[in-house]
């Protein structure tokens, strides 16, 4: 990592918002999360980046508090996705127990948005193992990196740098790009059928995109053996 403290900030200026040169084979973008949070989306059609200082793996945080030091950088916020379908590690890890809440972007549209708000990149995260691959990475590549055991949550990283008076960074995003809510069937069937009239009455255009997650149990699954 010698290279990494000759880069200042202007260079910055001049780097593609595109982390990652196969982001055009999106399709879909999911925010695993919860109820209040999802709440408070569709109230203010903001997503919300926050400072990666608080998040668990350290390994991750650490290395972006890094980026920021060596790119004296006042702040950055990021905000996680993953281009891949629900797994019961993204329902453990981001969306726990019964208010969880899977949020399905339209990946093309909702990447459209970040080009063109100043100060974000985007892009999948790059996994990296510490006894094979362990080079001298480009600092603007930081906040891109990650270490390999976390392969599999095949995350799209989004990140907002410059000079903020606010612990975070909002990006206004239109509820019309969500293909759909899927919440977690830790939720009661009961407390599901509650939350999907409220949130349609509220939000008409989520009509027939509300539902409710099979991956603990599926019927279907079940029924092909009972055959």
């Amino acid at each position: 990592m010698a290279n990494a403290g000759n880069m200042g900030v202007r260079e910055f200026e001049c780097l593609p918002k595109i982390a990652d040169p196969f982001m055009k084979n999106l399709i879909n973008l999911n925010r695993f999360t919860t109820l209040p949070i999802l709440l408070d989306f569709l109230e203010k059609q903001k997503l919300v980046l926050l400072d990666p200082i608080s998040w668990e793996d350290k390994n991750d945080s650490e290395v972006i508090l890094e980026y920021k030091r060596k790119a004296k950088i006042k702040s950055v916020f990021a905000l996680c996705f993953t281009d891949s379908g629900e797994t019961i590690h993204h329902w453990k890890t981001f969306a726990k127990g019964n208010n969880g809440c899977c949020i399905e972007f339209n990946a093309n549209k909702l990447t459209e948005i970040f080009d063109k708000t100043p100060g974000i990149r985007h892009g999948n995260v790059n996994y990296k193992s510490i006894n094979e691959e362990m080079q001298p990475f480009k600092l603007k590549d930081f906040p891109f990196i990650k270490r390999l055991p976390y392969k599999f949550e095949r995350e799209y990283r989004v990140i907002w740098e410059g000079k903020s008076t606010k612990p975070y960074f909002e990006i206004k995003v239109p509820i019309e790009i969500i293909r759909r809510i899927t919440f977690s069937q830790q939720m009661p069937e009961s407390v599901f059928n509650t939350v999907k009239f409220n949130l349609i009455k509220n939000y008409p255009s989520l009509k027939n995109k509300i539902n409710h997650s099979t991956i603990y149990r599926n019927e279907l699954w079940i029924n092909y053996f009972k055959k």
